[in-house]
């Protein structure tokens, strides 16, 4: 994990100056910074499709219940009429 501080780069529990970073060594930072980013962003969106799914399994539990509930009442009112 990278974290900075001030003009303190800690990464693994040792610290670096900034000021003695070489470009390709920023450049290098700022790809770590984006892709810890983009995993958060991604996390996000894996609950996010994980609650969807669950919703959709209950949407489709409901509207099977419905369903049956239907051709119980049809069932019921054949038995009736005859």
């Amino acid at each position: 994990m990278t974290e900075k501080k001030s003009n303190i780069l800690s990464i693994d529990g040792k610290e670096y100056p900034t000021e003695n970073l070489k470009d390709e060594q920023k450049e290098l930072i700022d790809q770590i910074n984006f892709c810890q980013h983009e995993i958060k962003e991604l996390t996000i969106l894996i609950r996010k499709l994980n609650m969807c799914q669950k919703a959709k399994e209950s949407y489709k539990t409901d509207l099977l219940t419905s369903l049956q509930n239907d051709e119980t009442i049809k069932s019921m009112d054949n038995s009736k009429a005859s």
